[in-house]
């Protein structure tokens, strides 16, 4: 079985999905997480394009069981879950996103990863292109205030400040970028269900989810 959760940035996908998959007894695949990696792959080589390419395409990159990411390059293995959710790759995920041959490669990577198990995947073309024939498919939304509210309280968790007004700015901006480009840009899939999150608690959403799914 396989479920899509797609939506924009700050929509919820991520902590959703987490507990869906745990009370459904499915694996959690974060593709988000994936393209994150990819940007900081390209911070922490210092190379773009082409090169990047090479780089992500040699690159090992696996989730344990508890939902990490690890990133093996050039025969180092590193954790690389808090890093990638720092501002810095924030602002350079959507570029890195949007190069085709990046995409492809992702791509491949979340479709292997999903080819022996039940999975409930997020991100952004999971119900349009990565898994068109999953089962279910939902699309998150919110207002980019209530978004931009949710990620404040990650980066100040993280000890990063940056006002609201920045980080809204900034949603507002990856939104455009996430919806214009050219491969596989953001959209909700014509079958998918779409759930606004703006005004619902995070229980309420899950609940919705594994509901539908579970048929109870």
């Amino acid at each position: 079985m396989k479920i899509a959760v797609d939506g924009p940035a700050g929509s919820g996908k991520s902590t959703v999905s987490k507990v869906v998959a745990k009370n459904l007894g499915i694996t959690y695949l974060d593709s988000g997480a994936l393209y994150r990696a990819c940007a900081y792959i390209g911070v922490k080589t210092g190379t773009q394009d082409a090169a990047l390419v090479e780089q992500v395409a040699h690159a090992g990159l696996e989730f344990d069981t508890t939902g990490k990411l690890f990133l093996t390059l050039n025969g180092e293995t590193e954790d690389i879950s808090t890093v990638i959710r720092t501002p810095e790759i924030a602002a350079n995920v959507s570029a890195v996103a949007a190069m085709e041959d990046i995409r492809r490669l992702v791509t491949d990577k979340l479709r292997f990863m999903a080819s022996k198990t039940s999975v409930i995947m997020d991100g952004r073309d999971i119900g349009t292109c990565v898994f068109p024939d999953a089962e279910y498919k939902f699309f998150l939304v919110a207002s980019p205030r209530e978004r931009a509210r949710r990620r404040m309280k990650d980066f100040e968790a993280m000890g990063f400040e940056k006002s609201i007004e920045e980080i809204e700015a900034d949603i507002i901006k990856r939104d455009k970028l996430d919806s214009e480009r050219e491969h596989a840009p953001l959209k909700k899939a014509e079958d998918a269900v779409e759930i606004d999150t703006t005004d619902l608690t995070i229980e309420q959403v899950i609940s919705i989810i594994t509901q539908t799914v579970s048929g109870k």
